[in-house]
């Protein structure tokens, strides 16, 4: 029907539609928050608002659902004697009479100045003509409603629990609805008042308890409004007050319309770069430049300085990081729970409070924080020095944190399971889906499993404050495209390429399947499900290290050299974000024939993809694992063609590499950023072959004529310069590992050893340009491996003299050694091959 210019809305016309709608709308527990039912709102707004419309149509909204009401023959005795109809697996068939019941108390605005005044406003709206003396029906479909609930959640259904209130003995008839209908208009006129008298009190907590607790039990106060404000002050003074209690939610919306903007929660991540140094992120990575060098420009910083969550601890000046990785650390506004370790941070005006404790404070700004890790027993101990005892009243966010997300799931992983954010004291975990609840334990305020979760859990406190449903996968979802915004940017390189030949095999493998399990399968599920869109620097480092701890660098260059992930620098400020390898079948030459290499980012999903396509099409797939725990599995196939196994698998078939030629000393790609004002942020130490933080020089080195620094912008809008500086030269570049390899070649000093079939590193850092890592990985259908800081290449004799031409002076073991010996062994004479001169050296 048209009005106007405008459609009429389309309305719910009967009570079982009713009754569909608002079970979907109160009763269904949403994407993790699954917190108990304590009160419901049902004014004619909200009635439209269910019906997704806007609140101008809440008056036809109303009259719809009076029309249904008035239509059902059951109301009445509904009214007496509870629900008639039987309630089914989806809806409890007596919601919709309930949601009357609150309706009716919302018209009256909580106010019952008259003995019979709710049965008469009952009568009024409904335009019938009686007294409904009896109603006990409406307090046995409360009781018929709560039961229902039960059943379900038991079953495994996602619905929410509903807390029925304590009433006196004598309202039997609508003691509940009285209870449970929560907030009134008047509640939030009168919140609203209150709050805009202090503008500050929206968001912080304790300060609006003080100021509301007078009020709260004047006599014009509702009863609903009382009880949750008692219920908010009890919690709040336990630690245990959420964002998503009743009366919170409350004061948000009354702030709202004291015309504050309600507080949102911020982001806070301290994150130590490969040198150990810190640097502090707000938000999100691609918002603008929001990385800071000090602690305290970071805490002033907008989104941080006035957040729900960290606001009120930085006006305290004290805020609390714990790790979610070695190298990244979350700020949060309270302690959390379990034993540590913690960082720890406060500002400069209470250092001078915290002398005597056992515990060191760097400086940051205008704030200091812990200069090493610290146990949960010593932050109680600066707490206590600080006189800080409210440390906990704060209102939480309570929520999983710092877990790999799998679609609507979490990984289930047990390195990789979820913190509860705001959990503390003891936490419940059931499970709903009919499997065992001793999967998943609460230990030392963290989730812990044993072995890998797939399942779904309610996890709540022992009071039921909150409830939150979470379901855990154990292994990452394929992506089924690849194409965000990150993708279009430039990837990183280190070496030129001039050359237009394509890199060959130099081994034949035989087919084999190795199905041995490697070390970090979990770490590649967890980096393959966070990466979809790409990933920062920070954050993919402090997935890694849940696996590998304080290798998580060099197992980040290990997965680039895998071609698993692609660096892209930042185009207008400082980092990196790092983008999941497209999956693709690189046509290679093995023994004559064609063979297909896998490369890019392939889970254990697509892995099992791959070799059911290959073993279907009657091909051979093979999986080949180093020694080395660390390095990835290398998988490909044979006999298979081609363009059949792409279109199977929808992965495209691209050329092997071009085969990097020329010298080191030619093709590593400088930068022509002069650097200009950058500071030194650490330097090379000949003596362990690595970088330190700061500026000073190791005098006790061979070799301090060839110096290699690295140079940082001082407000971190630019991306770091890594600058050699030798005898006859001084050269820059952006790539830290180039860098190394330039040093090495100007100071006339190996890198890497050749020793039989390995290739190892000498120091303590540096690797291959990746250019020459991957066509390196088709020559010997070998991935990088690192154990500790040992680092290395799996090689033949012929590959290492053809990197000692590419490097040389950089491989000890080969000029004098190699390639020596395959000229002596390719003597003249029957039986004998001449020498052939290859890619830059002698081979067979």
């Amino acid at each position: 029907m048209i009005e106007g210019d405008q459609l009429s809305p389309v309305l719910p016309t009967t009570l079982h539609d009713w009754e569909l709608i608002l079970t979907r709308a109160l009763l269904h527990a949403d994407s993790g928050d699954s917190d108990a039912i304590r009160s419901f709102e049902v004014t004619p707004e909200t009635l439209a608002m269910h019906c997704g419309l806007d609140m101008e149509y809440a008056e036809a909204a109303e009259a719809a659902f009076k029309k249904a009401l008035r239509a059902d023959p059951d109301l009445i005795r509904c009214l007496q004697y509870g629900r008639l109809k039987a309630p089914t697996n989806e809806q409890p068939n007596c919601l919709a009479m309930l949601a009357f019941s609150l309706l009716v108390d919302s018209l009256l605005d909580g106010v019952y100045e008259e003995k019979g005044q709710y049965r008469a406003k009952l009568a009024e709206w409904l335009s019938i003509d009686r007294s409904f003396t009896n109603l006990h029906g409406i307090a046995m479909m409360w009781k018929q409603l709560a039961a229902w609930l039960e059943s379900r959640i038991a079953a495994g259904a996602p619905f929410r629990r509903l807390i029925l209130p304590v009433i006196p003995a004598s309202w039997t008839h609508i003691g509940y609805t009285r209870f449970l209908s929560f907030p009134t208009k008047r509640d939030i006129r009168l919140l609203s008042k209150q709050i805009d008298r202090g503008t500050s009190t929206s968001i912080d907590p304790v300060s609006l308890v003080w100021q509301l607790d007078p009020v709260m039990r004047a006599s014009s106060t509702s009863h609903g409004l009382k009880v949750a404000f008692e219920d908010f002050k009890i919690a709040l003074r336990s630690g245990a007050a959420s964002v998503d209690h009743r009366f919170w939610r409350l004061v948000l919306r009354a702030s709202t319309l004291a015309g504050l903007a309600p507080p949102k929660a911020g982001s806070l991540v301290m994150d130590f770069d490969e040198d150990g140094i810190r640097h502090y992120r707000v938000g999100q990575l691609l918002e603008g430049n929001n990385a800071f060098n000090w602690l305290g420009s970071a805490v002033a910083s907008p989104g941080v300085a006035d957040s729900l969550n960290l606001g009120p601890s930085i006006r305290r000046g004290i805020l609390f990081f714990r790790s979610s990785g070695l190298a990244s650390w979350a700020a949060a506004g309270e302690p959390s729970p379990g034993v540590g370790p913690f960082h720890l941070a406060i500002s400069s005006r209470h250092i001078g409070s915290v002398r005597g404790v056992c515990t060191e404070f760097a400086p940051s700004g205008s704030w200091f924080i812990t200069a090493c890790p610290i146990p949960g027993l010593i932050v109680e101990n600066v707490l206590t020095q600080l006189g800080i005892t409210n440390a906990k009243q704060t209102v939480r966010v309570i929520g999983l944190v710092d877990g790999v997300r799998v679609g609507n799931c979490w990984l289930g992983q047990p390195r990789y399971l979820p913190h509860l954010e705001g959990a503390s004291g003891e936490v419940v975990i059931e499970s709903v889906d009919g499997g065992s609840s001793e999967r998943l334990a609460w230990i030392n305020g963290e989730l812990r499993a044993d072995d890998a979760v797939d399942g779904q859990f309610s996890i709540s406190d022992a009071a039921a404050h909150w409830t939150r449903r979470a379901s855990f996968v154990a292994l990452a979802d394929v992506h089924t495209t690849l194409s965000a915004s990150a993708y279009s940017l430039p990837a990183q390189a280190e070496w030129m390429e001039t050359t237009s030949r394509r890199c060959e095999c130099s081994h034949v493998l035989a087919g084999k399947w190795d199905d041995t399990p490697y070390a970090n399968q979990d770490m590649i599920e967890a980096l393959y499900a966070s990466s979809r869109s790409g990933i920062s620097e920070g954050d993919l480092i402090s997935i890694i290290d849940r696996a590998v701890g304080s290798f998580g660098w060099q197992t980040l260059r290990l997965l680039q050299e895998a071609s698993f992930f692609d660096a892209r620098p930042l185009a207008r400020w400082r980092g990196r974000i790092f983008t999941l390898g497209q999956p693709r079948l690189v046509k290679i030459r093995m023994g004559g024939s064609t063979a297909l290499l896998v490369s890019g980012a392939v889970p254990a999903r697509l892995e099992a993809d791959f070799r059911t396509a290959v073993t279907l099409q009657g091909g051979i797939a093979f999986r080949r694992l180093s020694k080395e725990s660390s390095a990835l599995p290398l998988i490909g196939a044979f006999g298979v063609v081609p363009e059949i196994l792409s279109r199977a698998l929808g992965w495209p078939v691209v050329d092997a590499p071009f085969q990097p030629d020329g010298t080191v000393v030619s093709r590593l790609i400088e930068t022509k950023v002069s650097g200009e004002g950058y500071q030194v942020s650490s330097h090379w130490d000949w003596s362990v072959g690595r970088f330190r933080s700061g500026v000073g020089i190791d005098e006790s080195c061979i070799d301090t004529s060839v110096t290699l620094v690295r140079l940082v912008h001082p407000g971190l809008r630019d991306h770091d310069i890594y600058r050699v500086q030798g005898h006859k030269s001084i050269r820059s570049f952006h790539s830290r590992h180039a860098a190394i390899l330039d040093a090495y070649l100007q100071a006339e000093r190996p890198l890497f050893r050749f020793d039989q079939d390995h290739l190892v590193r000498l120091a303590s850092e540096g690797a291959l340009p990746l250019e020459i890592s991957a066509a390196l990985r088709v020559r010997t259908l070998f991935n990088a491996a690192c154990t500790g800081r040992s680092w290395r290449y799996e090689v033949a004799k012929q590959d290492a003299v053809w990197l000692a031409g590419l490097l040389p002076g950089l491989i000890d073991g080969i000029r004098d050694e190699s390639v020596m010996d395959v000229a002596t062994s390719c003597r003249r004479g029957r039986g004998y091959r001449r020498p052939i001169w290859s890619d830059g050296g002698l081979v067979e």
